[in-house]
């Protein structure tokens, strides 16, 4: 709101529009323009607290602290405001203030939501208000922790006098202000103790934990500089949905939309003393830190989990893969299995690989992900996330990173998830493992090392069975698995009966898998993977070309083009050994259409950029597939004119254009 709020006189008149969404809540014109008219004066005469002065004189901390009581008109105000604009909101969960009440005064109380607007904290307050005599005690207990921005505004510093606030600085804050830093930390430092001694009075923390509002709606990282007001205290988990409609970031327009709060039910958060919990009711719930790990993060992630119970799965932002998508559900979390059906071990961490086991890990089995060196695999499970390729996303703890090749003998099921570039670096010291245990050894990964498909590579190189032999392939981003959004496999093994297997355990809400066309077309499946790789690339350098040469939008000329470099895969998969018929499916045209026109697609990004002058310094499978291509076939100019165009630009480092006019040249005539 700050980069609106600069001049009253240049958003009145806007604001002024208003007056419709009153009088649709039953006022009259006057009534709505009488408010209105009412808001813009207090904004105008509203006072900066007095905490702001620290800022200009620091001497001042200790005389005028960092606490600003709540002022009645302020507050009386703004619930008849907001009262029209959150007519159809909605509170659940009413009943689990009836079990906080009495603890308000005797421990200490700490409200946690998500953020989403600038109206969260009076959004709260008015529903808590309206929703029952225990609500309103809660609400007018509470006391805000509130950044010095939040003061700044007209219009969002009148919300802040409708509860008491405890300033505090962010990071971000004393990274931009150096020379108030001291000032900052003291601040924080003296808003922490403060918080303790209103919690001993009975007031109610209340504080956003990810720091910042959501620009999306989804939880981001809780930041653990919340630890100290949350830790060895009862938390009152708060989820809020849609309050970031009520006013957009471009507006001054209100909306009435059909919002909800969620109140979850109390839990306390680490230990209290002995006498205290000698007399704690066994019937508020307890999460005890761990023994072992790091307490804060184990802390900062059940946070997240307690705001999130109640938001849709939508919402949850990095935190999604914690809960099950096998079930109705949407709110239940993975737990790690008491009696796994599978333990499933996934060799490798690419991004495909990361994101298999996180599917697999909605099932009732145990994943690892198996990777030598140590040090990753440590810090990963410590943090609950993959270091390298996700580490945003927070992983559910049935899937763990090991360095230790032994987990390999009791695997029922192995999944191989390294990039063909990088086999070298984590199968030499696996094959007396793999070789010993027999259970099935599916491929995840699309692509061709220097000797060929990787299967056949593997196979050769470890001495693996062919009936323990399959492969899952389909039009997917490994990023867009991690986010949930709906993607399909298909499967193909040497042994047919071990598809269904696969199937089920790859069956989620968002994951739907499928035999392919021909179920024991192993080669084929792993052929149209890997060279769609490839023809992605090409299809990014001439999408860069011809918007070089033809400008704007080059979306005829590029599906005029896709059917020559698809049936050209075609006939290239065929000549290594793959069926015609398995070209058609999800490991093959729909794969090569993603690959060639997704928004999201690396290989057809990489052509692009080596097109405009600028190679990515990042392997790529359609790259480094390009480049072992001669050792696996004889790239003739009239036989496959698109990929040997393709050699010529990015192994050779051939003109683009020169390459491209020829490349037409033999297109036009085919």
């Amino acid at each position: 709101m700050a980069e609106k709020e600069q001049s009253v006189g240049r958003w009145q008149k806007e604001f002024f529009e208003n007056i419709h969404l009153f009088k649709r809540s039953g006022m009259s014109e006057e009534e709505a323009k009488k408010i209105l008219q009412k808001f813009l004066y207090l904004c105008s005469v509203t006072p900066m607290p007095p905490v702001m002065d620290v800022f200009k004189d620091p001497s001042s901390l200790e005389r005028i602290g960092v606490y600003t009581p709540p002022e009645k008109k302020a507050r009386e105000f703004m619930i008849e405001f907001l009262s029209p604009i959150m007519k159809f909101f909605t509170v659940e969960g009413i009943e689990n203030l009836a079990a906080v009440k009495p603890l308000i005064g005797k421990y200490p109380v700490t409200l946690i939501s998500n953020h989403l607007s600038h109206l969260d904290a009076p959004a709260i307050f008015q529903l808590l208000y309206h929703a029952s005599p225990e609500g309103r005690e809660v609400a007018e207990q509470l006391v805000f922790i509130a950044g010095r921005l939040a003061y700044e505004p007209d219009f969002t510093r009148l919300g802040l006098y409708m509860f008491g606030t405890l300033l505090v600085c962010s990071k971000r804050d004393m990274a931009d202000n150096p020379s108030l830093s001291d000032v900052m930390t003291k601040i924080n430092m003296r808003a922490f103790r403060h918080s303790q001694k209103l919690q001993q009075e009975g007031k109610i923390a209340a504080i956003f934990p990810e720091g910042t509002r959501s620009r999306d709606g989804r939880l981001m990282p809780f930041v653990d500089t919340v630890y100290h007001y949350v830790a060895n205290k009862v938390i009152l988990p708060i989820s809020l949905e849609k309050t970031d409609k009520i006013l957009p970031t471009t507006s001054l327009l209100f909306n009435q939309v059909a919002g909800k709060l969620t109140i979850g039910k109390p839990v306390l958060v680490g230990e209290l003393s002995k006498k205290e919990m000698a007399h704690f009711p066994k019937d508020i719930e307890h999460l005890p830190f761990p023994e072992h790990g790091d307490k804060k993060q184990f802390l900062i992630d059940n946070l997240a989990l307690l705001v999130g119970q109640n938001l849709n799965k939508h919402q949850h932002g990095i935190y999604r893969n914690l809960y099950s998508a096998d079930t109705r559900d949407q709110n239940k979390l993975i737990k790690v299995p008491k009696e796994p059906k599978e333990k499933v071990v996934v060799i490798g961490n690419s991004s495909m690989g990361i994101a298999i086991a996180t599917v697999l890990a909605n099932k009732d089995v145990n994943v690892l992900v198996y990777h030598p060196d140590q040090e990753y695999t440590s810090q990963s499970n410590a943090e609950r996330r993959d270091l390298r390729t996700y580490s945003l996303y927070k992983l559910p703890p049935n899937l763990m990173f090991t360095s230790d090749p032994e987990e390999l003998k009791t695997a029922t099921l192995f999944i191989q998830g390294t990039n063909p570039w990088e086999l070298h670096t984590i199968y030499p010291d696996l094959q007396p493992y793999l070789s010993k245990n027999k259970a099935p050894f599916f491929n995840i990964i699309k692509g061709f090392t220097s000797a060929g498909l990787i299967l056949d590579d593997l196979q050769h190189g470890l001495g693996l069975e062919d009936d323990r032999i399959g492969v899952i392939s389909g039009a997917s981003y490994p990023d867009q698995i991690m986010e949930r959004k709906i993607s399909g496999f298909e499967i193909a093994a040497v042994n047919e009966s071990l598809i269904p297997r696969i199937q089920k355990l790859l069956t989620t809400g968002y994951i739907f898998p499928r035999p392919a066309i021909i179920p024991t077309d192993v080669k084929g499946v792993q052929l149209g993977g890997a060279l769609k790789t490839i023809y992605a690339l090409v299809m990014g350098i001439v999408e860069g070309y011809f918007q070089q040469t033809l400008g704007g939008n080059v979306d005829n000329s590029l599906f005029h083009l896709s059917n020559r470099f698809f049936n050209e895969m075609v006939k290239v998969g065929v000549s290594m050994g793959g069926k015609p018929e398995t070209f058609q499916g999800l490991s093959g045209l729909t794969d090569f259409m993603l690959s060639c026109f997704g928004t999201d697609a690396k290989d057809r990004k990489t052509g692009y950029d080596i097109a405009n002058g600028h190679p990515s310094e990042k392997m790529s499978n359609g790259f480094y597939g390009l480049k072992v291509m001669p050792n696996l076939m004889k790239i003739d100019p009239n036989e496959v004119p698109i990929m040997y165009a393709a050699y010529e630009v990015v192994i050779n480092k051939k003109d683009v254009r020169k390459v491209a006019e020829g490349m037409e040249e033999r297109l036009s005539r085919v």
